[in-house]
């Protein structure tokens, strides 16, 4: 039994060090989209404005989830049309934060950090995307 413990402790490590976790991108989404959750999330807006926090939220929190889910499918084309899916929103969440920009209510620096560390995403996955050409 207690080999049978140690081989799935391997196998655990050799799954986890193959990990879409282990993807800069992926990590930079993951970071970008709590912080935007948290930034937005303490804030009380009327419903006109929650509408364009709401839809921030929604379409930064795909980056990452289509980043992960591409990585599990078995074909690398596949995973391809993931990350697009991800650049996609990634491309929304500019739109996003450029209106909440303009609404001029909340910190513009902290606003422009969010929409610069959205661009970088933005062109790590599309170097990705182009790595993984046929």
């Amino acid at each position: 039994m207690a080999q049978t413990t140690k081989n799935i402790v391997r196998l655990n490590v050799a799954v986890t060090q193959n990990s879409y976790k282990n993807l800069i991108v992926y990590q930079k989404a993951v970071d970008l989209s709590y912080e935007i959750i948290k930034y937005f999330s303490d804030i009380n807006l009327p419903k006109s404005k929650e509408f364009i926090v709401l839809q921030l939220l929604r379409a930064i929190a795909s980056v990452g989830a289509n980043i992960a889910e591409g990585y599990g499918r078995f074909y690398k084309k596949y995973y391809r049309q993931f990350l697009s899916i991800a650049r996609g929103s990634s491309f929304e969440s500019d739109y996003w934060l450029e209106m909440i920009d303009k609404l001029d209510e909340f910190d513009k620096e902290k606003v422009r950090d969010f929409v610069n560390r959205n661009t970088e995403l933005s062109k790590m996955l599309t170097a990705t995307m182009k790595r993984l050409q046929d």
